[in-house]
């Protein structure tokens, strides 16, 4: 048998246990323990509810106030506290998400730099190696170049050994035009387009040039003033005082 326990014998004194009284009841008639317990309850509950309640004095109501204003303040001061404990978490967030951005922007502004001028010191370094190798093209440009026009357009000629040269030029002459125009050199673009088509077809002629075909190639070499143009350019290139032009009909140096 479960016996009822305190909160059940109040309530039931009480008349507050509702649906739960008739089978209290028939519990107490049945089990004396819960009977002797119940009744020592009533007994003391009594003594309770006879005793006199103290009147309130004039003070009460500011004693009651004073204990719950020192709470509200507290609770106030404990929210004023975390309203500026998070302002200062904010303050410290915002200045360093600025100290962050001043340091990656001066880094970022460093590398930028750094990098211009690795750039600028990589495009003198090309620079001044395209124009040391397109200074000795030109040099061997030259020299076949003299040896054509200087030659007697009125006797087969021998080219041979200019071909095979020109075998050789033509290759190199592509490939330094493409470096020209990459690095924006339009002068030895320039130059190096008009020179190549003569070295093509000194490659893919024959090993001897009748006078017909010598003395088209000479014209052709002399109306694009193409011999006067590669030593120009050779001797900038080269660091040298640039030749004076040569009057018309002129092959030699």
């Amino acid at each position: 048998m479960q016996h009822l326990n305190e909160e059940q014998l109040v309530l039931h004194r009480y008349r507050d246990d509702h649906g739960d009284a008739a089978s209290a009841e028939q519990h107490l008639n049945a089990c004396g323990d819960c009977r002797a317990h119940y009744d020592t309850l009533c007994r003391v509950l009594a003594l309770v509810d006879d005793l006199p309640v103290p009147e309130r004095g004039d003070e009460y109501g500011t004693a009651v106030w004073n204990r719950l204003r020192w709470r509200l303040g507290r609770r106030e001061r404990v929210r004023m506290w975390q309203a500026l404990a998070a302002a200062a978490m904010i303050a410290v967030v915002f200045l360093a998400g600025v100290w962050w951005a001043r340091i990656k922007s001066t880094n970022a502004r460093a590398e930028v730099a750094s990098r211009a001028q690795t750039a600028l010191q990589q495009a003198a370094g090309h620079d001044r190696i395209l124009l040391v190798v397109v200074s000795d093209h030109l040099d061997n440009s030259e020299r076949m170049l003299l040896e054509l026009t200087n030659a007697d357009s009125t006797r087969p000629l021998d080219i041979s050994g200019e071909r095979r040269r020109a075998v050789e030029l033509v290759s190199q002459n592509r490939l330094y035009r493409q470096t020209a125009k990459q690095h924006g050199d339009e002068r030895i673009a320039s130059l190096l387009s008009d020179l190549e088509p003569v070295l093509v077809e000194l490659a893919h002629a024959s090993d001897h040039l009748s006078p017909a075909e010598l003395t088209s190639l000479q014209k052709r070499i002399d109306s694009k003033e193409l011999l006067f143009k590669v030593r120009i350019v050779s001797a900038q290139t080269g660091g040298q005082e640039a030749p004076k032009a040569l009057p018309k009909g002129t092959n030699s140096l």
